[in-house]
């Protein structure tokens, strides 16, 4: 009796770990399904793609769909837009870029002053970059249209750079102001003791100290900007990936084959990203929750 009443609790957790491991099994398949099917289908033909009944593992595997876009062809199918992607992500990644270089320059001294300075209004000034995070983009968009109309960037990378470094300042500034937070303030103090300045004190000793917090911030910057559709669309003529894989749907001739082959050329550069600098991201994030 004192066995099976012991073997009980074994077989409920036993139970209950069963349970949450067909659960994980669920949700990953749930999650990287779409993707298979993605991948999947970009190496099929347009005829394959919508037989019926479907073929879940293409019959002659071709990388015409690959070929075509990277040489700057005509895409299987018909699908001219297909011309414009390889010209979309080389936008893509300027942009980003460019973003991620003024969101490191703007708001790691921004974050710093935050974070080292105490005057009146300081949280407030602090909480009111993070609500921008809340104002909904279509409720600027005119705005942003009108400024950029008047300074000859509609339809420019550089206008779609100023539009996102207000929309991801806010991630920068959160990011390093919690990374900065961590940090002991005798780093500083020396460093002014020893004759340099505020910014020199950054450049030169917390820079190298925060470089988890500064990686995590470019990464979440970068992904951002790639992958931002809504002002992309409305601010420029297709200028970067998403609008262009959108645009798809667009022509008369069209196939999904193409499409998908697209997009896991988009796909490709903020995965590689995410798996490269993992790290730095997890211990970016982690330094203000844990100091």
């Amino acid at each position: 009796m004192a066995s099976r009443t012991l073997s009980r609790p074994v077989l409920r957790k036993r139970a209950v770990t069963a349970l949450l491991y067909a659960a994980l099994v669920l949700f990953a398949v749930w999650v990287l399904f779409p993707f298979w099917f993605l991948v999947n289908s970009s190496f099929m033909t347009p005829a394959e793609a919508v037989a019926v009944p479907p073929h879940w593992i293409p019959e002659e595997p071709t990388l015409g769909n690959y070929s075509a876009i990277l040489a700057g062809q005509v895409a299987p199918g018909g699908a001219q837009v297909g011309l414009r992607v390889l010209t979309a992500l080389g936008e893509s990644f300027a942009v980003g870029i460019l973003t991620v270089v003024a969101n490191l320059a703007l708001g790691g001294t921004a974050a710093y002053s935050m974070s080292r300075f105490r005057f009146r209004g300081s949280r407030l000034s602090y909480f009111s970059v993070l609500f921008a995070r809340l104002v909904p983009p279509i409720a600027i968009v005119a705005a942003f249209f009108v400024a950029l109309r008047d300074l000859g960037l509609i339809n420019s990378r550089y206008g779609l750079v100023v539009v996102y470094i207000s929309l991801t300042l806010p991630i920068t500034i959160l990011v390093l102001k919690n990374y900065f937070d961590g940090l002991p303030r005798e780093l500083d103090e020396a460093a002014l003791v020893d004759g340099a300045s505020r910014l020199q004190a950054l450049w030169y000793v917390i820079r190298p100290i925060a470089r988890p917090g500064f990686i995590a911030a470019a990464c979440l910057v970068f992904l951002e900007s790639w992958g931002e559709f809504f002002y992309a669309l409305t601010l420029t003529n297709q200028l970067t990936i998403p609008p262009v894989l959108a645009g798809f749907r667009g022509f008369f001739q069209f196939n999904w084959t193409t499409l998908a082959a697209a997009t896991v050329l988009a796909v490709v550069p903020p995965v590689l990203l995410a798996l490269v600098f993992q790290r730095y991201v997890v211990r970016g994030l982690a330094q203000g929750v844990a100091k």
